[in-house]
Formats: C-alpha cells, sequence, structure tokens
C-alpha cells in the first residue's frame, strides 16, 4: 500500500462524519423521583419533574403513565399546551393555591381540560420544565381524584399501595415529540432521617446520617406534591404536601397493605426544632400523635457537643478553637442530656447562643457532669431533652398539629447551695440574624456563683411537664466544684450530697404561657432568698 493510501481513507472517513447529521441530545428527563427518593409510602402522592437540559422555543405536549409490575396502565397524566408549545396560565386557576409568589403555576390545580376536578390533566409544560402531579390516594378528598384518560370523568379506584411500578414520560408533539423516558418506583414502607434542614449544615448532617445507615435512610429533599420552588417563584398548597409528608412518618391510613402505624420507622434529630417547624407540626407531630416517642422504631439523635459546630475564643490562650458536633443517639434511660458547660467572666444570656460571632473569651468544656468554676464566673449548661407524651391540637391544616405537653421546668437543688430553678428553651441566633427557637434544648446560666462556697457538690436535677408533674427518666446529677480564685481543683472529694428534688404540686394545664409565669416567680423569690 502506498504511503498515500492511509491518507486518502482518513480524509473519506472524516467527510462521511461531516455527511452524518448531528443528532440532537435528548430534552426529555426525569429530574424527580430522584434516585435516592424513588420509595413511597403507600398511598402516596407524588410529582414527576423534569428540567430540559436547555431552555425549549416549543416543548409540546407531556403524557405521564404509571404501570403496574403487570403492565397495566393505572394512571394516565397528560398535559395541554397553547400554540407556543407551553401550558397557558389561562389554564391554571392559582386562586385555588394557598400561598403563592413569583408568577409560579401549579400542576395541582390546572383545570383545561375537564375542569379541576379532572385528575388527568395535572400536567405542566414550560419553555425549562415540565411538572406532573400522580395522585396515590391520601389527598383524594381534595376534588381531583378522578381520571378522564378514558374520555369519562370517572373516580380513581385503585390506590397506589405496596408494589413496584414503572413511570413513563412521553413527548408527544413539539420539541419533545418521540421522546420517551421511564424509571421504577415502589411503594411500600420508608424509614426516614428528619430533621430541620435550617442552618445549610443541619441540613447536611441529616443528609449524612441517612447515608451513614444501612441500608440508607430516605430523607425528603424532592419536592413534595403541593409544595414547589424555582428561582424566585414557588407556591405552596399546605393540605397536600404537609399530608403526603406526615404519611412517609406515620402511615394511618385505611386500605394500606404493609404501610401501618405499626411498621413505622423514624429516626429525628433534635436540634433548633421551632414551634411552627414542620419538622415539629407535621413529622414530629405525627410520631407523638400515635404514641410513638419511646417506640424501639423511633430514634432520636442529637449533636454530642449541642451544635453542629462551634468556634471561640479561649480564655486562657486567647485563642481561637473550634470543634466539629458529632450525631448521636439518645440513651434509652434519660430523657436529659448535657451535651456542654461554658463558663466566662462576661455577660451572658439564659437559653440563649449565637452560632455566628465568636462570642466572648470562655471555657468551653464537653464533659458538662463534673465541672469546675471560680467563684464570680458565670457557668451555663447546655443540653437536650427528648420528646415526651402529649396529646396535640390542630394547626389548621391537614396533618398539622402542635404538641400541648413538653418539658418546660428544671430544678437543680442542693441542701448548701439552694434550689435552681429553669424554664423555656433555647433560642439561637444566626446569620442575618434569623432567631431559632429550639424546643426541646436549653441554656441554664448560673450568674451568682460568688454567693456559693467553696467545694464539691451534687447538683440534683429533674424536669417538669406544662402541669408541674415530674416527668420520668429526667433525673440526674451534676458534680460541681467552686473554687476561689487561688484554690486548686480537687473533684476528688465531693463534700455534700444533692438534696432530694421535691415535686411540685400538681397544677391545671394552663399552657406554656402560665407555666412560664409561674416558674418566673419561683426563680424571683430564689434569688430574693438568696
Amino acid at each position: 500500500m502506498s504511503v498515500m493510501e492511509p491518507l486518502r481513507i482518513i480524509v473519506l472517513l472524516f467527510c462521511l462524519i461531516l455527511a452524518i447529521p448531528a443528532v440532537n441530545a435528548a430534552n426529555l428527563t426525569i429530574t424527580e423521583p430522584s434516585s435516592s427518593e424513588n420509595t413511597f409510602s403507600e398511598m402516596r402522592d407524588f410529582y414527576v419533574y423534569g428540567v430540559f437540559p436547555a431552555p425549549l422555543e416549543h416543548p409540546g405536549n407531556v403524557r405521564v403513565v404509571l404501570k403496574d409490575s403487570n403492565g397495566t396502565v393505572i394512571r394516565t397524566v397528560v398535559s395541554s399546551v397553547n400554540e407556543t408549545g407551553v401550558t397557558p396560565e389561562t389554564s391554571v386557576n392559582m386562586s385555588l393555591v394557598p400561598n403563592a409568589w413569583g408568577g409560579m403555576l401549579a400542576p395541582d390545580v390546572i383545570t383545561v381540560p375537564g375542569g379541576f376536578t379532572n385528575g388527568s390533566n395535572k400536567v405542566l409544560v414550560t419553555g425549562t420544565y415540565y411538572l406532573g402531579l400522580i395522585q396515590g390516594g391520601v389527598t383524594r378528598e381534595m376534588g381531583s381524584y378522578t381520571d378522564m384518560s378514558g374520555g369519562r370523568l370517572e373516580p380513581i379506584m385503585r390506590d397506589l399501595t405496596a408494589g413496584t411500578y414503572t413511570l413513563v414520560v412521553e413527548g408527544l408533539d413539539g420539541d419533545l415529540a418521540g421522546e420517551k423516558v421511564e424509571v421504577g418506583v415502589v411503594f411500600g414502607t420508608t424509614h426516614a432521617s428528619l430533621g430541620v434542614f435550617r442552618p445549610d449544615e443541619n441540613k447536611k448532617n441529616v443528609i449524612g446520617w441517612a447515608e451513614g445507615r444501612t441500608p440508607p435512610l430516605r430523607v425528603y429533599t424532592d419536592w413534595l406534591p403541593g409544595y414547589f420552588r424555582k428561582g424566585d417563584g414557588g407556591y405552596e398548597i399546605p393540605d397536600r404536601w404537609q399530608a403526603n409528608n406526615a404519611i412517609e412518618v406515620v402511615n394511618d391510613l385505611s386500605g394500606t397493605t404493609i404501610d401501618t402505624v405499626a411498621t413505622a420507622e423514624n429516626d429525628c434529630l433534635i436540634y433548633n426544632v421551632g414551634d411552627t417547624s414542620a419538622t415539629l407540626q407535621v413529622e414530629l407531630a405525627a410520631i407523638l400523635r400515635h404514641g410513638l416517642e419511646d417506640s424501639d422504631r423511633t430514634t432520636f439523635t442529637h449533636y454530642d457537643i449541642g451544635e453542629p459546630s462551634m468556634m471561640w475564643t479561649d480564655r486562657a490562650t486567647d485563642a481561637n478553637k473550634s470543634v466539629t458536633g458529632r450525631l448521636v443517639t439518645y440513651p434509652a434511660d434519660i430523657r436529659l442530656v448535657y451535651t456542654r458547660a461554658e463558663i466566662t467572666n462576661e455577660p451572658v444570656r439564659e437559653n440563649y447562643f449565637n452560632t455566628v460571632v465568636v462570642d466572648g473569651r470562655k471555657i468551653v468544656d464537653t464533659t458538662p457532669m463534673q465541672v469546675t468554676v471560680v467563684q464570680g464566673e458565670n457557668l451555663t449548661f447546655y443540653g437536650v431533652a427528648r420528646p415526651i407524651a402529649t396529646t396535640l391540637v390542630s394547626a389548621g391544616n391537614a396533618y398539622r398539629y402542635i404538641p400541648d405537653d413538653q418539658i418546660v421546668t428544671y430544678v437543680y437543688e442542693n441542701e448548701t447551695l439552694g434550689r435552681f430553678t429553669f424554664t423555656g428553651c433555647l433560642e439561637r441566633e444566626f446569620e442575618g440574624r434569623y432567631i431559632g427557637s429550639a424546643n426541646y434544648e436549653f441554656g441554664h446560666v448560673f450568674t451568682e456563683t460568688a454567693a456559693m462556697p467553696p467545694g464539691a457538690w451534687l447538683l440534683a436535677v429533674s424536669a417538669y411537664n406544662t402541669t408541674g408533674a415530674l416527668v420520668e427518666k429526667t433525673n440526674t446529677t451534676i458534680e460541681l466544684e467552686v473554687r476561689t480564685a487561688s484554690s486548686p481543683a480537687t473533684l476528688s472529694t465531693v463534700v455534700a450530697v444533692a438534696a432530694p428534688v421535691s415535686t411540685p404540686a400538681p397544677r391545671e394545664a394552663t399552657g406554656f404561657g402560665a407555666v412560664l409565669a409561674v416558674a418566673v416567680l419561683l426563680v424571683v423569690v430564689v434569688l430574693r432568698r438568696g
């Protein structure tokens, strides 16, 4: 073969490549359900969401089909786009959405064709994504649990109960014509890692805890049906997303086959759980409503130091120090866990912690059950309390509840040092001056250590609920050594025993406000006697 022959072949191949028409990358994808969230509780609704790789000029209609393990089609939902290939605003009745902002449209309230009650028209198409609602049965009372794919509007008779299914998404016309993607989904039981997603560091740890279990636990990062955000726009339909969130935690629906209250299994991180947070009023409320707070299938966790991470200035060296918190499970035999003590000469606020600012020169002691303090120093004990059994009242939406009871009063007592009473919950200040209310956490400040005699003392600790009743599994003991400025540490000998803690007389459950007021009066009396 001549030298020119290989070169001629290469040129011919290059020309053939140029002659082959370019193949466009697929536009149709299934972004959600994601690979980590393709298992659902029985009868749950879910969104089918796909982001186009690049904006489309004329997307076209999208059809979403759900098939059971036998290949039988049990859900068909189809969009109805206009001449530009997107769902027109006139086809969506956003007046039915309780909370919306930024011009975002919701597939849940599409009305064309067939009206709002038509459950098979609930696919929204825009130039950048599609979003469809598949209903499983939990929100059947919201008025669109119907199907019109057969030409007649009829009630859906088959709920999405335990089994494996295939989700198929097809492009019918426009830029999506002929494209088809599918993914498998499963309905059955779920085991979730629950916790507040604010701040981001805490969210990462909730997810990290889930990923570290075997098998990995479920975390709800995909959009729950009835709640969606994109850019500056979003909407919220509380009765839909809260019902779906709650049954993932504890499924109390009739008609399920394996997913029941008895099989509910959850891990819940107690950190920054605010009064109005979904973690409290939807997820933890589901556990409390069914009396599962002490179940072997409910695992509560907390940070061993009380925070995901901390920075402070060491009082002795003026060096900046930091430590990273580690998630650990609550011990089974105690409801109160002390996570750290902080000692400083600077002013401190009770039940407060600033997560952003290095808020003073101090000593941080991560062994708070045995603490040494010099007379005149301010001492703060930080800790967490497991939720207790309680009744609940409705918060105004489906599956959203407010617990009636929790630990609200903490008493420290020693025959020599006296009695110290604390009430209320911790507040944290985050970036941007956001204040987070932290139910089940506390920061108890002892500011009058100058009046404490030197020595090693045992502080008996007990906790009480809103009616003043002693809460079981809260009795604990802290060893406190009080020193003069010139005395050495001697915690080897305890020179006074803790006094038995008396139980406050039971009183009528008049709510947190009344309890706090009574507790404040107790503090005033103690201070005056001191």
